[in-house]
């Protein structure tokens, strides 16, 4: 008998990228993914029949692909590309040299020494390059090959196998024509209006089960109550309340219908967008017809006796009470195992990563085991089934292709889909289940900054004015219909995913303007005034972008520290100065939800540097996720790294180097460490910039800072009175 059944869960999702007012499609993140993930994801699948998984596709990604296959999308980047170079004017010109390079640099453009070389003479800091001045200075012929490179990096594995032209293009590689670019979009456009077809075709198969998400991808809790929020945050401040359960069942039951209409059948399970449940959303799921959802390993726990083990409370269906909806079955994700394939496997050898996943599902079958529980483990890994692959070598071809492979051959490991990982939930149902997400357990991230709520604040006085307009009954009801669309999208959680400071997008006034856009548009129909909020920005501009060299820390160092090597917070003060670097300040579209440290403090004194890395959930956590610390500091050309061992016992212990023993650490509910400065060969006065990899072998599970380095000056005696503050 297997001892482990494997359940993923892919989860393809874009926003709605209409405008409200102009009906124009301001981003072209459906069209682009597709081309990539949607088309490589069952291409692969076809290739490996003996895997079984499942695939969430949201409604509103569904709807706005069709849109596409059927001639009426088109988005602001796909009109800038058909425009022959030389009719483009001097504004198009320079949206172009902004926006076609947003593709992850080192898989997709490094590969095109054309794309690297445009790259190069655009400047690879938009903040500090004159984007007038060099448009000015590309040529059309280098605009032509901007055009087509820009939709070829973003052509998938699947595409360059089945279309030959993608091959041909990658192999011309420059001084490319408008009869090359007229075949890649026509091969763009074959592409798109495979997608469904072919995902159906797996469904029909019985090798993928196809689940949806509530239609706009709302944070379903939120829009029963946004008081509900609190129960994992008492003192969180909230925007006026908004209490509109109603809208949540319309996004689950009108999800249910769409997939009926595109797939021939209704999903049996859902995941909820972003994982977020609470006893008012099961209810609804329940009582619509949901037969399966999932969630995360903390909420899992949350809803459980704080004397339930991981082990014996993870790796097994349950079923929790859904109010008058009767039980629901569901499943919560391995966030370690989910998260290496989201955001670690990129940047490790396919060949290994691939070992690394396997062993660690085993050693889950063994355990479970071990303990004497009955049947196999049933662990389940749910992530974003797009974004990680444009940071994967080849699109992640050959990680896929080896995983695929090892598990249909794997005599410890069956695949399943989610309905039959959750068949045989065993046990009295769990009376209530916590109120929170995959993200930290709660819903910080999407009503929990100051930005979120005066968002939440002009959604609720559009939504009171639909329904004071539905009490009059002046208006006629296609109006209203128009204006419950726009508020219904509105609600989309993507909106407040950019609110704050946790993620950074060059979009984000795109993003801002969208939402914006259908709240004023849905007032307006409803003959009311825009909110007040609403009329302006409410993304603050200036916000920092990842593309620099150097990550800005929260905090830079000012003044010498000489911190006690003993893995605790000896004294308040000994830190005192020092630099601080949050990892939160440089998040992407995607989250790291398995974080092994959540904090990162930096300092010296005249003879050594100082690190400092705070757990992110507890220092055995820690420790579970990696193995070992490395540091790696850039200086005069020069690159050098130096590994500590993660032991969270308090003992000090030496780095190495080559070899050599270099600097010492001791982790006990901190790790600290230290590097002198002479055996690294740095002089006061020296630029320096560094990095932390948290590596599980030779695994990278987590990058501090997440992108960049940070970087400081090596002090002098100097140093404290130049940095002196009252």
């Amino acid at each position: 008998m297997k001892r482990v059944r494997l359940a993923f869960l892919w989860h393809m999702h874009q926003p709605p990228y209409r405008d409200a007012e102009t009906g124009e499609f301001l981003m072209p993140w459906v069209r682009l993914h597709a081309t990539r993930a949607y088309y490589d994801m069952a291409w692969i699948l076809e290739r490996h029949p003996g895997v079984r998984c499942t695939v969430n596709f949201t409604p509103i990604l569904l709807e706005q692909l069709e849109e596409y296959v059927a001639g009426r999308a088109q988005d602001r980047f796909l009109d800038l590309t058909v425009r022959p170079a030389a009719d483009l004017a001097p504004e198009e010109r320079q949206t172009i040299l902004r926006s076609f390079f947003m593709v992850d640099w080192d898989t997709n453009i490094k590969p095109l020494p054309r794309y690297w070389d445009l790259l190069q003479k655009r400047g690879r800091d938009l903040r500090s390059v004159d984007v007038a001045r060099q448009a000015a200075l590309f040529s059309d012929a280098e605009l032509t090959d901007l055009q087509v490179l820009f939709n070829l990096a973003w052509m998938g594995f699947g595409a360059e196998a089945d279309e030959p032209v993608v091959a041909a293009l990658r192999q011309k590689g420059r001084d490319f024509g408008r009869a090359d670019l007229d075949a890649l979009l026509d091969a763009q456009r074959r592409i798109l209006a495979d997608i469904v077809p072919r995902w159906r075709r797996l469904s029909e198969r019985g090798q993928v089960e196809l689940s949806a998400t509530p239609y706009y991808h709302p944070i379903l809790p939120l829009l029963c109550d946004t008081d509900t929020a609190r129960r994992a945050l008492p003192g969180l401040p909230l925007p006026p309340r908004f209490a509109h359960p109603e809208d949540a069942r319309w996004h689950v039951r009108e999800a249910m219908a769409s997939h009926e209409r595109r797939f021939g059948r209704a999903p049996a399970g859902m995941w909820p967008a972003e994982g977020s449940v609470s006893p008012e959303a099961l209810e609804i799921l329940s009582s619509e017809g949901v037969r399966w959802a999932a969630s995360d390993e903390g909420v899992l726990l949350h809803s459980l006796p704080s004397d339930a083990g991981r082990l014996r409370s993870l790796y097994r269906p349950w079923r929790f009470s859904a109010g008058n909806g009767g039980d629901l079955p569901m499943l919560f994700r391995d966030r370690a195992l989910s998260d290496v394939i989201g955001f670690t496997y990129a940047r490790t050898p396919p060949r290994e990563a691939v070992k690394d996943f396997l062993s660690h599902v085993g050693a889950v079958g063994d355990a479970w085991a071990s303990d004497g529980q009955r049947g196999p483990a049933t662990v389940g890994v749910f992530l974003d089934g797009e974004n990680a692959w444009e940071h994967y070598p080849q699109s992640g071809r050959e990680f896929l292709d080896g995983l695929y492979g090892a598990l249909e051959a794997s005599e410890r490991i069956e695949t399943v889909t989610m309905s039959e990982a959750t068949l045989h939930a065993e046990g009295p149902a769990v009376p209530r289940i916590h109120s929170g997400s995959w993200i930290e357990s709660s819903y910080r991230i999407w009503i929990g900054h100051g930005e979120d709520r005066q968002a939440w604040t002009a959604l609720g006085r559009a939504r009171e004015a639909l329904a004071q307009a539905e009490a009059s009954g002046g208006l006629p009801p296609e109006r209203l219909a128009q204006a419950r669309r726009h508020l219904y999208a509105a609600e989309g959680s993507d909106w407040y995913w950019w609110y704050g400071e946790d993620f950074t997008t060059e979009l984000a006034a795109e993003f801002d303007g969208l939402f914006r856009g259908h709240v004023i548009r849905a007032a307006l129909l409803c003959g009311a005034n825009p909110p007040p909020e609403a009329l302006a920005p409410i993304k603050r501009a200036g916000g920092e972008t990842t593309t620099g060299v150097e990550a800005k820390p929260l905090r830079e160092p000012t003044l010498l520290v000489t911190p006690t090597l003993d893995g605790r917070e000896t004294t308040y003060f000994e830190w005192e100065g020092s630099g601080l670097y949050r990892p939160g300040q440089h998040r992407g579209s995607m989250y790291g939800g398995a974080q092994a440290f959540h904090l990162l403090r930096y300092g010296f004194d005249l003879k050594a540097l100082y690190l400092r890395l705070d757990p992110a959930e507890s220092p055995g956590r820690s420790a579970e996720l990696a193995t070992q610390l490395r540091v790696v500091i850039l200086a005069a050309d020069r690159q050098t790294w130096v590994d500590f061992p993660i032991a969270p016992d308090g003992q000090l212990r030496p780095g190495r180097r080559r070899g050599e023993e270099v600097g010492k650490v001791a982790f006990a509910s901190v790790a600290e460490l230290s590097l002198p400065f002479d055996t690294l060969e740095l002089q006061p006065g020296a630029r320096v910039a560094l990095c932390v990899h948290a590596l599980r072998g030779e695994v990278e599970v987590e990058r501090l800072p997440r992108y960049g380095f940070v970087a400081f000056t090596v002090p002098d005696p100097d140093f404290e009175r130049i940095h002196w503050r009252v």
